[in-house]
């Protein structure tokens, strides 16, 4: 992509984030404003528990993102552990490399392809961006030139917010009650952290529900993760 293209893709970037009011939503739905993509979702590694979505342009990616956190692998997870973009030809039958991703993605009606790209600052992954075509197979060098690029802006975003007080984004609800959960599990049962999302995957994966859904019940004392 030539400079020229990369200032226009940044310029219009920049102006559906403003246009869209800032935050996180609004840089989420511009990666689908300036990039011939559907849909996308923006996560990120939140250490102890992993990769998890914070944003999502619409309930199909947020679907899929919830089963990447649910499974704790994934096309993004690859990616961030990687460092490099992680290209699914066909969602409906190329998920083979994360079998657990798969088993909990096969109830969501999702098709098409995805690129998953590291949000990166230097040697540091903070996370990546999910893109998703409607069309399978391989995307165009074109593309993914313009979408290396926007995961830069993406990263640009994050970072100046962190710097700004006014622009910080909240942690969503969905990851606190993650946290919460983890932390009540490593308490009761006298675990790591570390190893008290493992547990609360496991019962997810074991009981066919979302890891927010098993957080939630824990947090709210339906549930109690038993001691193995």
């Amino acid at each position: 992509m030539a400079s020229s293209q990369f200032d226009q893709v940044t310029e219009q970037f920049l102006h559906a984030v403003h246009a869209a009011g800032g935050g996180l939503p609004a840089v989420c739905a511009a990666c689908v404003r300036v990039l011939p993509v559907r849909r996308a979702a923006i996560l990120l590694d939140e250490h102890d528990a992993g990769i998890q979505p914070w944003c999502a342009s619409d309930d199909s990616a947020r679907r899929v993102e919830t089963a990447q956190a649910t499974a704790g692998e994934g096309p993004a997870v690859s990616a961030v552990h990687e460092g490099l973009p992680v290209l699914v030809t066909d969602l409906t039958a190329e998920c083979e490399d994360w079998p657990g991703f798969a088993e909990a993605l096969s109830g969501t009606p999702i098709s098409g392809s995805l690129l998953a790209v590291p949000l990166r600052l230097g040697d540091i992954r903070i996370g990546a961006v999910d893109l998703y075509r409607e069309a399978i197979g391989r995307p165009g060098p074109g593309f993914t030139s313009a979408a290396l690029h926007v995961a830069d802006l993406v990263t640009a975003s994050l970072v100046l917010a962190a710097g700004d007080v006014t622009k910080q984004w909240a942690q969503p609800v969905t990851s606190r009650w993650i946290h919460q959960a983890a932390g009540l599990t490593s308490a009761q049962l006298g675990i790591e952290l570390v190893d008290a999302y493992a547990r609360l995957r496991g019962y997810a994966f074991t009981h066919g529900l979302s890891l927010v859904e098993v957080a939630h019940r824990v947090v709210d004392r339906r549930v109690r993760i038993e001691p193995e």
